[in-house]
């Protein structure tokens, strides 16, 4: 597929720490459109950001969710042309040189209906013990609900067809990652899986609310569980 219609969309939501260094690198690493989606940080990220990176900055305020915020960037690259999009976190998590194998498989791929998931390697770090079991709880619902398996269900390093991010949704956070995986499983899209660096450290600042976002997880996977059983009795 051509690169031309490829971007690079990073949510941002009060990471001022790292966000800069985050596009540095990326800007290191490769030259394609670059989209700051700044979900109503407390300094917009445009001030933090040197303008001689080229980027395209998108502000919605008050602060909407990580969800409202990818939607609202893969709206903007739809508008600019775009038909694929690599999602990155802005906390630093993620290793800008990974780009590359994402980008390698989209030139080479032929299916525009392939999403890309990067998994995150937790045996070469020390992911808190939250986000192991987080993950293995996550992989085993999205299994129920499509009956297919991912490996990191809940990683934010993907690549997408902008449409699996343009649709209408209830979810506005970051089961809004999830609800789309799965609903694109269901679509019998292609899923890759590449292994991915990751990082965690005391400097990683993250919004992940582990009462109120985790129940808005346990919402999600009961709402499609339910979805799922009357698609299998034909009745939806």
């Amino acid at each position: 597929m051509d690169i031309k219609h490829l971007c690079i969309i990073v949510p941002v939501y009060n990471n001022p720490k790292t966000v800069a260094t985050v596009v540095t690198q990326i800007r290191e690493v490769c030259d394609i459109t670059l989209i700051i989606v700044d979900d109503g940080s407390d300094i917009p990220v445009e001030v933090l950001i040197d303008e001689k990176d080229n980027i395209i900055h998108v502000r919605q305020h008050p602060n909407k969710g990580k969800g409202v915020a990818l939607r609202l960037g893969a709206l903007k690259a739809q508008e600019l042309g775009m038909q694929h999009c690599i999602t990155m976190d802005a906390d630093g998590q993620h290793f800008a040189q990974d780009l590359r194998p994402f980008i390698e498989i989209y030139k080479q791929e032929d299916n525009p209906h392939t999403m890309v998931i990067g998994v995150r390697d937790f045996t070469a770090c020390t992911p808190p013990r939250s986000s192991v079991i987080g993950r293995q709880i996550g992989n085993f619902w999205v299994w129920v609900e499509s009956g297919r398996w991912v490996s990191d269900t809940q990683t934010g390093f993907r690549l997408y067809p902008l449409d699996v991010l343009i649709y209408t949704s209830t979810t506005t956070r970051y089961e809004f990652e999830i609800e789309n995986l799965v609903r694109f499983l269901w679509r019998k899209g292609r899923l890759v899986e590449i292994p991915v660096k990751t990082v965690y450290d005391e400097t990683r600042i993250t919004h992940f609310d582990k009462i109120k976002d985790n129940l808005f997880m346990i919402a999600l996977h009961t709402k499609l569980v339910m979805q799922r059983f009357l698609l299998l009795k034909g009745i939806v």
